[in-house]
């Protein structure tokens, strides 16, 4: 950093007038050394040398003078030198408290940003719930076959996929967890194992106020990650009304978490050459990391039990770490956002 290399330069100045101060010390000794002899050998001369011994008096007086002034002058300049050192180690202090916090501050901005696209999420789900083509699909399809329902749903399935490019797919199912519509494609399916599990959480939310939400995960198409949030359909779209089925969102996590991680830092290539930065779950599992770690690897985050902060590594390393605020009434699920900038080298 430039306030260690200007430290450096202080330093060097104050070696640098310590040693020639030295020097001075030693030319000043020999003078008066000098000046002492001749007087000495003046005054043997007797008569003869009284002239000369007015000379030696005045070398000494001089020689004496100057190691005052040569005193003098490099006890102001150390002293010059020292105060600079304070100031700029209480400079170089307050940049880099500034840099810690500026790092923590950027790992809040960034996890506070997915988590407010995601609150979006929450209410997408529960909003397109309510929508007369998924709820009479559903009941048509209790009843019997229901092609032309279920393809009115798929159809609007597929305009809203349309233009909400977040999304990866939108499915409909009904209770049993069989994909009646869907908008990335026209094929009906059951559910895997592993979607089970939001599947049921789904399947027995109270109101169509709530919803639920999956971890990230592969999907069971082509294994890229993606985050479904679901809700329950129910009859005639009411929040109380018995349920039918239940509409899930799945979230393109790969590319819209993507874009956090390696975009949204604003770093200059300089900065990208020694920086970090990942998003976290609660259990501090890789949710996304610019150097591409695997999904779900853990993350040794040395938190110290703080939701934000900032630690060094021996080597230098700072980790800021920030842990979401939530964002309204979603809590942003305990995650976080990470920030690494490894010291400038040499």
């Amino acid at each position: 950093m430039q306030q260690d290399k200007l430290s450096q330069v202080i330093g060097r100045i104050g070696r640098r007038v310590e040693s020639y101060g030295r020097t001075n010390d030693q030319i000043v000794l020999q003078s008066h050394i000098l000046a002492v002899n001749s007087m000495i050998e003046a005054a043997r001369a007797g008569a003869q040398g009284r002239g000369f011994s007015v000379v030696a008096a005045e070398m000494k007086r001089m020689s004496d003078q100057t190691k005052s002034m040569a005193d003098s002058f490099r006890q102001d300049v150390l002293g010059i030198v020292q105060s600079a050192e304070s100031e700029t180690a209480e400079l170089v202090s307050a940049l880099e408290s500034a840099e810690r916090e500026r790092m923590v501050a950027l790992a809040l901005n960034l996890v506070q940003l997915i988590v407010r696209n995601l609150f979006e999420r929450t209410a997408d789900v529960r909003w397109w719930a309510t929508e007369p083509a998924l709820w009479s699909a559903l009941s048509f399809a209790q009843n019997g076959p229901a092609r032309g329902p279920i393809a009115e749903a798929r159809l609007r399935l597929q305009t809203i996929h349309r233009y909400y490019t977040v999304y990866r797919d939108l499915m409909l199912l009904d209770l049993d967890g069989r994909i009646l519509a869907n908008a990335a494609e026209a094929s009906q399916r059951t559910l895997s194992g592993e979607e089970r599990e939001w599947f049921n959480r789904a399947a027995a939310l109270r109101s169509g106020h709530d919803y639920t939400v999956s971890t990230v995960h592969p999907n069971p198409q082509d294994g890229a990650p993606w985050l479904v949030y679901a809700a329950t359909v129910r009859d005639g779209g009411a929040a109380d009304g018995a349920a039918l089925g239940v509409l899930a969102v799945a979230f393109n996590w790969d590319r819209e978490a993507g874009l956090i991680v390696r975009e949204e830092a604003g770093f200059t290539a300089e900065e990208w050459t020694r920086s970090r930065v990942l998003l976290l779950d609660c259990e501090f599992r890789i949710l996304a990391d610019s150097d591409g770690a695997p999904l779900g690897s853990l993350f040794a985050l040395n938190h110290g039990g703080a939701d934000k902060g900032c630690v060094q590594a021996p080597d230098g390393t700072l980790t800021a770490f920030a842990r979401t605020i939530g964002y309204q009434e979603y809590d942003g699920l305990g995650w976080y956002g990470v920030v690494v900038r490894r010291p400038v080298k040499g």
